[in-house]
């Protein structure tokens, strides 16, 4: 077996790593076959997913694959998947998994940052900060800034008593508060465009089903 396939994909190439082979190995097909490939895609950006199966890489190997990658600038990763992951990986989803309840005082200067989903049911002044990994669902009074999704998962969504924030943040989004923007049961989310776009809460189904049915299973 090759040390590394090459699959066509309707968003570009597939690329497996042959999870028994020497990782040198591994390092000299694909560099024939970017070379290959690119002499035969001569304009364009070509996306790639890498699937390393049971073979798990070191930041080293993930390392030489980028500096390969780098030879070609019209080429990107665009995700590299393993069927297996290390532990600190497992305790980090664990810990995103989870949905955590606080109530209490968040003043000016202060932040409240969970690994996962939060539902806030205290108090949040302006200068203060409530930042979550997962969604945010506000139940108390905020004034303050709602970053859902921190530092980029732009799936997720902040909903609930959002009227009276100064900012709402998802991944990398930001969007001042305007007094006609929000009322006390919205929902805002990013689209497709990268643009955040707030509706209302009973919206949640259709925009993001996956949170909604975790919503319905805890």
């Amino acid at each position: 077996m090759d040390a590394v396939i090459l699959k066509g994909r309707a968003d570009g190439f597939e690329l497996s790593l042959d999870a028994a082979a020497a990782f040198t190995d591994v390092c000299t097909r694909l560099e024939a076959l970017l070379s290959h490939l690119y002499k035969d895609t001569p304009s364009g950006n070509v996306n790639f997913v890498i699937e390393t199966g049971h073979r798990l890489l070191t930041q080293e190997q993930r390392g030489a694959i980028e500096a390969i990658f780098a030879e070609y600038p019209r080429f990107a990763v665009r995700l590299l998947h393993s069927d297996v992951v290390d532990a600190d990986t497992v305790a980090l989803r664990v810990a995103k998994a989870r949905t955590t309840f606080a109530g209490g005082i968040i003043r000016s200067g202060q932040t409240l940052a969970v690994p996962g989903d939060l539902v806030f049911t205290g108090v949040l002044h302006k200068g203060g900060a409530i930042r979550a990994g997962g969604s945010v669902f506000v139940m108390g009074n905020a004034e303050g800034v709602v970053h859902a999704g921190y530092p980029q998962n732009a799936y997720a969504v902040a909903a609930g008593h959002l009227a009276k924030l100064t900012q709402v943040r998802i991944a990398d989004a930001v969007e001042i508060v305007a007094d006609e923007d929000y009322g006390d049961d919205s929902l805002c989310y990013m689209s497709d465009e990268h643009l955040l776009v707030h509706t209302t809460i009973d919206q949640l189904q259709a925009v993001r089903p996956q949170i909604f049915e975790r919503m319905e299973e805890s």
